[in-house]
């Protein structure tokens, strides 16, 4: 006999209902199946379930022939199928024994109106109406779908939930933590329906989530979903070498890596998504995954498979490789620096970032410290390409011409030198090659920072000519009291940052960027065409507090202020003559650290003053220069570290509607870089780390200058010697020096910046407006190509105990092999073979020509527009020259109409592209 089902009363209602549609003689039922008793109301008629377990108790809880019922009655029959006798047949409803359809009950038991064709006929159904699965949902819809039925089965059963079975990812998350396959595995084996479930469940994993649902299943029920997991990793890596040989033994190690699965992680694989799953299942961050990681790796190395592990971008090995992959491949750039081999680096930089256990191993700072390190191979390539500064003209030039490139890169490289200094973790062979970088970067900025001092002193020596550079003493005259001429809408707030920067400069404002409150103003000095607003501010010698930014405040150099101390600098503010002559009678009040709380708060003084009506107001912030004095184990990055009084500064600016003047007396140099030249600073000495008092008959060393005879000293000194080099120091140094004369040490940084609403607030003042701070097209990782053969760089030679790295080796041939040159761009290639413009330049010298094709070819290469300061680098001439090249590219213009034009104002140069291929018939 069958199996009887069981009934519940949603069953046993819905049948009544069905059956009663039409009126029966007797309110008598007799349905197949088992039960529990039950009432339950249909059309107002009550009804009551009555289970039996024999004919004698059917036929004892029948009531009596004739008597009438109020109520019917359904009996539930599980020791008879088919057949009544036929006494008892005769008093029911039909007549004989009714069988509840599965459709139905599955209805009943999920709540549904309605069942998909087929679904009852299924073991699933089966499996669920025998009432052995407990905590079955009910289903939101009408209609009951195969999906709907194994998703409620699952989660019923296992505990699965429907999110874990919306993707292949998804679920293979969900069967990693789960431990209940074996055990269900082991129950099919002697239970006939539980196997025919399972082989329905490998079907309609198939069907919903592919080869990868199946997998996840059979992986689950033998415990190998990680062993297969390992597998698929060894199969990805494969993409990655082209060795055929270690194909065909990976393919064979499937097998023994996942026993019992190697045809569905095969297939898993060849449905072409391992990649994403893998990436989207396995978390490098997770101990447990990271141990899958490792033990794939000893399946690949212990099966001979060695090569494979070292391509994977998943296994430990790869990470391995791809570091010495870029070892190799700076190693090789900082030998023979050129486009082709900076490429190289950046590609080999590329595919170590890229693979998948980069993140996790290596600490965020070494990651950074890397792109550093890429930013300085940029650097290097740029300043091999790049024109030369001129051996030629006055003997104080190259200190203007240095101390301009190092105002517009100079922070940057010095940000990215201290950070690549700090590098920790990688592997040896990239730690070895990244400080030959660093050497070789160091060894080019040495002699620039020579050749700068030297000049210098010259500088002074001639009474400080030129308008390309500010000494610090006329910086209120040329930045404050012109920038406050434009206008009583204008106020200021100088804040003095004590030793700041230039690198420190830059990671300020680039802290003030990400946080979008304040960037540079487009307010330039009168007369200054340089690529910053402001020209280099030059300290004033020595570079010390005392000394420079007494000159700072006073307007004037005097050398008397060295030992004087900063005591009178407030009446030297208040004294100013080119401040004084602006504001008249107004208070000018400077306000010190005893002014400023320690932390966000300012004391009420200082906020009044700055939000009063004085025209300009002085507060000097000695954070940095007081971390200078600090330990040289902890290093300080002020793109990630606020700076506190500096905070509450620009917020109290920020009201009162004032720009602010960042502006430091001089620089400083970082102290983990130096080395402590013994004997320096006898016994009785006066000196500091970065400067000497000589005594009489005494000369500066090799690494130092003999500062200008209107520099300070101390008394009973015959005069100072300052050092030009960073990586000596006189004593044990701080975690930052200065007092020398090196680039980061005399050039001062000075930014006009103001909060990115200021200039629609104040009567519409363009000059207020905010700006991006300009950035080297090295920093953001741009190779500089050479319009023509890369010059070697020739360092200036230094005293023999200092030797210098160079940049290109010397030796045969590969030293004297320049870049190859680019290929010509095809615009100008077709534009050459144009006859439109052959006319055009007939009767223009031919060297003329070429000339305006290449600045041509520069634009085209930048897409058809680029600053005026780029425009004149790539093309070898000064950014003041500018509008004269674009003047002569007027031969190109026909009609009336300007083919190249120069926007002074947005001090851009642009390309009009359409006009250029209308006018001469060409394309791109």
């Amino acid at each position: 006999m069958t199996e009887s089902p069981l009934l519940s009363e949603a069953d046993v209602r819905l049948e009544v209902e069905r059956l009663f549609r039409r009126d029966h003689r007797s309110r008598l039922l007799a349905l197949f199946g088992r039960g529990q008793p039950g009432r339950f109301e249909l059309d107002g008629l009550a009804w009551e379930i009555i289970p039996t377990a024999c004919e004698l108790e059917l036929r004892s809880k029948l009531p009596a022939p004739g008597e009438k019922t109020s109520s019917g009655n359904v009996y539930l029959i599980d020791w008879a199928e088919d057949a009544l006798p036929l006494d008892v047949s005769c008093r029911l409803a039909g007549g004989r024994i009714y069988h509840v359809a599965r459709d139905a009950r599955l209805a009943a038991l999920f709540g549904a109106r309605q069942v998909d064709p087929g679904l009852s006929s299924m073991a699933l159904a089966r499996l669920v109406l025998s009432g052995t699965i407990e905590g079955l949902r009910k289903i939101t819809g009408l209609r009951l779908t195969r999906s709907g039925l194994w998703q409620r089965f699952l989660e019923a059963r296992f505990g699965i939930p429907e999110r874990s079975l919306e993707g292949p990812s998804e679920w293979l998350r969900w069967v990693r933590g789960s431990d209940a396959g074996p055990a269900f595995a082991l129950a099919c084996e002697t239970d006939d329906l539980l196997r025919a479930v399972r082989r329905e469940a490998l079907d309609w994993f198939g069907e919903c989530l592919g080869p990868i649902g199946v997998l996840g299943f059979r992986g689950w029920e033998l415990g190998l979903v990680d062993r297969a997991l390992q597998a698929l990793l060894l199969l990805v890596a494969v993409e990655q070498h082209p060795d055929a040989y270690l194909r065909g033994l990976v393919s064979g190690q499937v097998a023994s890596i996942a026993p019992g699965v190697a045809s569905e992680v095969r297939a898993a694989y060849a449905a072409g998504a391992a990649s994403a799953l893998l990436e989207a299942v396995l978390s490098v961050e997770n101990a447990d995954d990271r141990r899958l990681l490792e033990e794939a790796e000893q399946h690949a190395v212990g099966g001979g498979a060695s090569a494979l592990a070292t391509a994977s971008e998943w296994l430990p090995a790869g990470h391995k490789a791809r570091e010495a992959a870029l070892a190799e491949s700076l190693s090789a750039f900082v030998d023979a620096p050129s486009p082709e081999a900076l490429e190289a680096v950046f590609a080999a930089f590329e595919r170590l970032s890229a693979h998948r256990l980069d993140g996790a191993i290596r600490r965020s700072e070494h990651v950074e410290a890397r792109r550093m390190a890429a930013r300085l191979a940029a650097w290097l390539l740029a300043r091999c390409v790049r024109p030369q500064l001129a051996e030629h003209g006055t003997a104080w030039q190259a200190a203007l011409d240095l101390a301009r490139r190092y105002a517009e890169e100079g922070g940057f490289l010095d940000w990215a030198r201290q950070s690549v200094r700090g590098m920790r973790g990688a592997g040896e062979e990239l730690m070895a090659a990244v400080r030959r970088l660093l050497d070789a970067v160091d060894a080019v900025a040495r002699a620039d920072d020579q050749r700068f001092a030297q000049a210098y002193v010259a500088w002074v020596d001639a009474g400080k000519p030129s308008s390309e550079v500010l000494p610090i003493e006329h910086v209120t005259k040329r930045v404050v009291a012109h920038f406050l001429k434009g206008g009583e809408h204008r106020r200021l707030l100088l804040v003095l940052m004590d030793g700041m920067s230039y690198a420190a400069a830059v990671q300020v404002l680039q802290r003030l960027r990400d946080q979008r409150r304040w960037s540079p103003i487009a307010w330039r000095v009168p007369g200054w065409n340089g690529q910053l607003p402001i020209p280099p501010v030059l300290a004033a010698t020595p570079t010390l507090t005392e000394v420079s930014r007494a000159a700072l405040f006073a307007g004037v150099a005097d050398p008397r202020f060295g030992d004087q101390g900063t005591d009178r600098d407030d009446a030297r503010w208040a004294a100013n003559p080119h401040v004084r002559e602006l504001v008249g009678d107004e208070p000018l009040t400077v306000f010190f650290r005893r002014d400023i709380h320690a932390g966000h708060e300012l004391i009420d003084e200082v906020k009044q003053a700055i939000a009063s009506d004085h025209r300009v107001v002085a507060v000097v912030v000695n954070a940095i220069d007081e971390q200078l004095k600090g330990s040289l184990q902890v290093a300080v990055d002020y793109s990630r570290t606020p700076i506190l009084p500096l905070d509450a500064l620009l917020s109290a600016a920020d009201g009162a509607e004032r720009a602010v003047l960042l502006v430091a007396d001089h620089g400083h140099v970082a102290g983990d870089a130096m080395r402590v030249a013994a004997g320096r600073l006898p016994q009785g000495r006066t000196g500091g780390a970065r400067w000497r008092a000589l005594a009489e008959g005494e000369q500066p060393r090799a690494d130092e200058v003999l500062l200008p005879r209107t520099s300070w000293k101390p008394l009973g000194a015959v005069g100072v010697a300052a050092l030009w080099d960073t990586s000596v120091a006189n004593r044990a140094p701080h975690y930052g020096e200065h007092g020398g004369l090196s680039l980061a040490e005399a050039v001062a940084p000075a930014f006009l910046i103001g909060p990115e609403w200021l200039d629609r607030v104040v009567g519409e003042d363009v000059e207020l407006s905010c700006r991006m701070l300009p950035e080297p097209d090295w920093w953001a990782l741009k190779i500089v190509r050479p319009a023509a053969p890369a010059a070697v760089i020739q360092p200036t030679q230094t005293a023999p105990t200092t030797k210098q790295l160079q940049l290109i080796p010397e030796g045969p041939a590969k030293a004297a092999s320049a870049p190859p040159a680019p290929s010509e761009q095809a615009l100008v290639g077709r534009l050459r073979q144009s006859k439109l413009f052959a006319q055009q330049v007939a009767g223009v010298s031919k060297p003329e020509v070429e000339r305006v094709l290449t600045w041509l070819g520069v634009l085209v290469d930048a897409g058809g527009s680029m600053t005026a300061a780029d425009f004149a680098r790539l093309c070898g001439v000064r950014p003041h020259q500018v509008g004269g090249v674009v003047a002569r590219m007027g031969v190109l213009n026909a009609d009336g109409f300007a083919i190249v034009e120069h926007d002074v104002a947005g001090r851009r140069v642009v390309l009009q592209k359409a006009r250029l291929l209308s006018q001469f018939g060409v394309t791109e």
